[in-house]
């Protein structure tokens, strides 16, 4: 079998100067977070520190942003011998940008939502390569957008551990911690209560889900305005992170609306007589958001009847098990 000794020492080089570029990476970071712990509004979006990103690829990252493209960190050597290199992220390009990027010897790979924008050099030259990188992004062009924050499993693990100092981006972060913790504890309670005890109550197929779903911050408020005789659909953060918010089909009258509303708590009712309510919280502090839900909940009058069920579809279809 013939071998090529001069691919093997070509691979064997590009090998080295990867594991050379890894081991200086490593240090990088371990210095950052030594020095600095805390990601600035870039590395927030980014999901990563910038001294993650390999050298050849870190002082483009900035630039890219700028115009509009998320890079992650994975970004760099690749190939089974680190004989190539990689841009990987997610964000469009269209077929005249590829055929620009052709013309300079690199190819674009999609997967679903996700590129990787892909190149061989030619030989295992640092300076070469990173030159390489700044030809695409000239090529690239500004997409005049703002990214948005990276929603890959490693930049969302980031941003829970390492906390900003900015106090808007803090104030996100240690919400979205705290969401976290909220949704990993429901998930675990649900699994439990299905396992030990799968028969939903009457006030269970009610309010058309078990107890154990609703967030705990707001699941005393829940019950007691259920109690009460209203009717609730969702609680909770829902989709945001650093709000709470409560919907049903009821409706208040004036004097308890005011009495809300001097909670800090907006609550508008549409035509239909569907209300919403919602409130930020100050902090990211899971004590005091139930006893705030507790005052907005001592506020709801008692109406003297049960509680109508919840007519969402997860309610009805979480009925028509039991």
């Amino acid at each position: 079998m013939y071998i090529d000794s001069g691919l093997v020492k070509k691979y064997e080089s590009f090998s080295d100067l990867r594991k050379k570029v890894e081991e200086e990476k490593i240090l990088k970071i371990k210095n950052r977070l030594d020095k600095n712990p805390s990601p600035t509004t870039t590395e927030s979006i980014l999901g990563a520190f910038l001294e993650m990103y390999q050298p050849q690829v870190f002082p483009f990252i900035p630039v890219l942003i700028e115009k509009g493209y998320l890079v992650e960190p994975s970004s760099g050597f690749c190939g089974k011998y680190q004989e190539c290199q990689a841009l990987n992220g997610m964000f469009p390009i269209d077929d005249t940008i590829i055929n620009r990027l052709l013309k300079i010897k690199v190819k674009v790979f999609k997967s679903t939502r996700s590129k990787s924008i892909k190149f061989w050099p030619e030989s295992a030259d640092l300076k070469k390569i990173s030159d390489k990188y700044e030809e695409i992004v000239e090529v690239l062009p500004n997409r005049n957008i703002s990214v948005d924050p990276a929603e890959t499993e490693e930049a969302v693990s980031f941003r829970r551990k390492y906390i900003p100092k900015n106090s808007t981006l803090k104030r996100n972060r240690l919400f979205e911690i705290m969401k976290f913790k909220v949704v990993e504890s429901v998930n675990k309670q649900v699994k439990s209560r299905k396992l030990k005890k799968p028969q939903a109550t009457d006030t269970e197929l009610s309010l058309g889900v078990y107890l154990e779903r609703i967030e705990p911050q707001v699941r005393p408020a829940v019950l007691m305005i259920n109690r009460k005789g209203h009717s609730t659909d969702v609680s909770g953060f829902m989709d945001a992170i650093d709000s709470q918010s409560l919907a049903g089909d009821f409706i208040l009258e004036d004097e308890y609306i005011e009495r809300i509303r001097k909670l800090d708590v907006s609550i508008e009712t549409n035509p239909s007589g569907y209300t919403v309510l919602q409130f930020k919280p100050e902090e990211a502090d899971i004590e005091a958001i139930r006893k705030k839900w507790m005052s907005i909940a001592s506020i709801f009058p008692a109406t003297g009847r049960k509680a109508d069920p919840s007519m969402t579809r997860k309610a009805r279809e979480f009925r028509q098990r039991f």
